[in-house]
């Protein structure tokens, strides 16, 4: 036999058998969809019920979903039947500012007396004289607490001179290296320089008597 006549029919021969093998695959394949499958294609194409779960699944009843079991239908929004919003709450507010008493005389320093120079601080008030520019002093200056009216004047320096009363009584921290000659009322601060209280120390002069 030739050669080619020998591969032909090797190629024939193992045609046949690969379409042997594949017969029953494609028998498989065309075997009509059974009666099972065709149920649940066909409970594919029905709609999805919102019902209640049934008990047989073990699992709890499900709410109902579909708004057609809302007793009555939402309507919609109507902002303008909406009650005015109340105003937020508020809390009054004001500033305080400490302008020059008229107690307060600007005047130039005395050309007699004794004069002492040092530190000055601030401090709230004292009873009687709230909101007015006064001065307490050292009691080795002659510092003590006097109800109004006072008669105790001194000349007080710093960026200006002022005429304040002697109303209280300060420790100023006498004797120490920290020592202050006069302790002012912020009317007072306010009275003999332009600077910040939040400054809390202030170099003045004070002259006493003339």
């Amino acid at each position: 036999m030739p050669d080619i006549l020998r591969r032909v029919a090797v190629l024939t021969l193992v045609s046949a058998v690969a379409i042997g093998l594949m017969a029953p695959f494609a028998a498989r394949s065309a075997t009509p969809v059974s009666v099972e499958s065709q149920r649940l294609l066909a409970a594919a194409d029905q709609p999805i019920s919102l019902a209640d779960r049934t008990a047989a699944d073990g699992r709890e009843r499900s709410a109902a979903l579909s708004l057609g079991a809302v007793a009555a239908p939402i309507s919609p929004e109507t902002l303008g039947a909406n009650p005015a919003l109340a105003d937020p709450p508020s809390a009054p507010m004001g500033v305080s500012l400490f302008a020059r008493h008229k107690s307060a005389k600007v005047s130039a320093p005395p050309l007699g007396g004794t004069v002492v120079s040092g530190k000055a601080t601030w401090y709230c008030c004292s009873r009687g004289w709230r909101g007015q520019a006064v001065v307490a002093l050292p009691g080795a200056l002659g510092g003590r607490y006097t109800t109004p009216p006072t008669s105790y004047y001194v000349t007080v320096c710093a960026d200006r001179c002022v005429v304040l009363p002697v109303v209280d009584y300060c420790g100023c921290y006498w004797g120490t290296s920290s020592q202050r000659v006069a302790d002012l009322s912020p009317e007072a601060w306010a009275a003999v320089t332009d600077s910040a209280m939040s400054r809390g120390v202030l170099s003045v002069t004070v002259h006493f008597g003339s």
